[in-house]
């Protein structure tokens, strides 16, 4: 499974903001990556669940762009 990812789309609507912590020990946080169901859902309420997760600042990072930006180098 080195080359599979898993994104956040639909995410709110599939499970608890305890997913991404759940996700974080068992893939690691750099497989995770933001996908959003723009315009059913707006980035902000995806957000909102990374923070209620309590994500660190770099974990934030990470999905939000940092892990998407170093897949398409």
């Amino acid at each position: 499974f080195q080359n599979v990812y898993f994104d956040t789309a639909a995410s709110p609507y599939l499970y608890d903001s305890e997913i991404y912590q759940v996700a974080d020990k068992i893939i690691g946080v750099d497989k995770i990556l933001f996908g959003s169901d723009y315009p059913l859902l707006p980035p902000s309420r995806y957000f909102d669940e990374m923070a209620e997760a309590g994500l660190t600042d770099i974990q934030l990072k990470k999905i939000k762009g940092e892990n998407a930006r170093q897949l398409l180098a």
